[in-house]
């Protein structure tokens, strides 16, 4: 039996509900996600009191996730606060009046907490290993250190999208003299950052909404052909041009931007230059999107749990696994298509002069082939590659997220064209797709009646490629679907192939 836990997350500016199924070490995916801008830390004055109204908000939003969470069958609610309700001196006030009027018993993180799980949402979703992880929410800003992909050390300091905008934007479009006020605020908040720097560690990753919001601005402004912000990679140029136009804009007009969601449109700009600081300060170039932050790290310590940390060994690898089993794969029929497809590739290396690399990939995308069977037989292949496209593959970069679609994408026929991904990928991926989907192909005729019948190949290479096929069992029909299909290798590699 699967089970189902909410988290919840009671940010200074956004409060977001999460509601996963999983099977502990096996399996997950998101079954709900809801967010509701509450604009906690609003009108928080010299007292450090949270008002009356924004409270309000909260609570409200608090009952309503519960109500929902309920509703779902979630037998497990995990309930946080962050920095607005930390930092305030009404806080054990405003905590008691939620679990008396929305029946949660808040859990008040630290900034320490708040920097960890927010590490533990990267280091589980993006292949980093040795950097930084930049939250920036809308009351506070985490600096974490992530060394051999441990958390080793973490800056707060109580400046976000919100708390920011309030304290030094008065205009609208902001003056030359609030944007100064603005920058020269940022920096002092973070001068005691020192250890902050790209030659400590090589990769930057951001996550939260301002960082995620300003990657999808940029992703609208140039076209950018996937509809996916986690591991888009912002360029720090991109991002210092972006906050320049919005300085021109005044309000209504950054709600009409591309990827600006209305709730956001008086905060992007103060949280771009806490971002830009940042990277300029520790001389990063570009940095890294995730779309997973603290309340999946959240999550990672009951799926994980017993492990210490709750980190996967190989995330890549149990990320494809993932997907393969939402999607309920045959995995004896995917682990051959599997093991053939590698078979010729090890033996055809001399012709595609490819590496460990592309041979990951390739399995990857042999254990992935058939996931379009769970939208229809018709055009599986096409499905398949969509659901990869838009699922959770963590830990990938959006070029290898491209290849693995296309392989599955032409695992079956069809003339093998790359042009709506061309955008993400390399020179040479047209080729490097085409001779990948080839193996792929013929392995997968191979194994036409998903019963194993082919167990092994052998290449001879004599002016001709012949495959030479071991069974243990009548393969006629294999080995003649497999010679039918055979043309994407011929065009692949430039040679006539026999398999027999």
């Amino acid at each position: 039996m699967q089970e189902r836990i909410g988290v919840i997350d009671l940010g200074s500016n956004t409060t977001r509900l999460i509601v996963m199924g999983y099977t502990p070490h096996h399996s997950f995916r998101l079954l709900d996600e809801v967010r509701e801008s509450v604009r906690l830390a609003e009108g928080i004055g010299a007292d450090g009191q949270l008002q009356a109204a924004p409270m309000e908000r909260a609570i409200a939003t608090m009952r309503l996730f519960h109500t929902l969470c309920r509703s779902a069958n979630v037998k497990m609610i995990v309930p946080v606060a962050t920095s607005a309700t930390r930092e305030a001196s009404n806080q054990a006030h405003f905590v008691a009046r939620i679990a008396a009027e929305a029946g949660l018993t808040m859990r008040v993180l630290s900034a320490h907490e708040e920097a960890y799980y927010g590490y533990l949402g990267v280091a589980n979703s993006l292949d980093i290993r040795d950097g930084f992880v930049i939250d920036i929410g809308g009351g506070s800003t985490q600096v974490s250190m992530v060394r051999g992909r441990g958390f080793v050390r973490w800056y707060s300091q109580p400046v976000g999208a919100l708390r920011a905008s309030e304290h030094y934007v008065r205009s609208d479009p902001i003056s030359n003299k609030d944007f100064r006020a603005l920058e020269t605020g940022v920096a002092e908040r973070f001068a005691g950052l020192d250890w902050f720097a790209s030659d400590r560690g090589p990769m930057l990753a951001g996550i939260g909404g301002t960082i995620r919001t300003l990657a999808e601005v940029d992703q609208k402004l140039c076209n950018y052909p996937l509809d996916r912000v986690h591991g888009y990679v912002l360029s720090r140029d991109r991002l210092e041009s972006l906050i320049e136009q919005l300085r021109g804009m005044n309000q209504r007009q950054r709600e009409d931007l591309p990827g600006l969601s209305r709730d956001r449109a008086d905060l992007i700009l103060a949280g771009g230059v806490i971002l830009a600081h940042l990277m300029r300060r520790g001389g990063f170039d570009t940095i890294m999107v995730g779309g997973q932050g603290l309340r999946e790290g959240i999550f990672y310590e009951h799926f994980l749990v017993g492990e210490h940390p709750p980190l996967f060994a190989d995330m890549r690898g149990f990320s494809v696994q993932n997907l393969a089993r939402i999607y309920n794969y045959e995995a004896l029929h995917a682990a051959k298509v599997r093991e053939l497809s590698f078979s010729m590739f090890d033996q055809l290396r001399q012709f595609h002069g490819y590496g460990d690399w592309e041979r990951t990939l390739l399995g990857y995308a042999a254990t992935l082939h058939d996931i379009g069977l769970a939208v229809n037989y018709y055009d599986h292949h096409k499905h398949g590659a969509y659901l990869v496209l838009n699922g959770t593959l963590q830990g990938f970069s959006h070029r290898e997220v491209a290849l693995i679609a296309l392989l599955v994408r032409f695992h079956r026929k069809g003339e093998v064209s790359v042009e709506s991904l061309r955008d993400v990928l390399s020179p040479g991926d047209d080729l490097r797709v085409m001779r990948l989907a080839a193996l792929l192909r013929i392995a997968e005729y191979l194994e036409r009646r998903k019963s194993q019948v082919v167990q092994g190949i052998t290449v001879e290479l004599n002016g001709t490629i012949r495959l030479v096929t071991r069974t243990v069992g009548d393969a006629t029909v294999e080995i003649w679907d497999a010679n039918r299909g055979a043309g994407l290798f011929r065009k692949a590699y430039g040679r006539d192939v026999e398999i027999v």
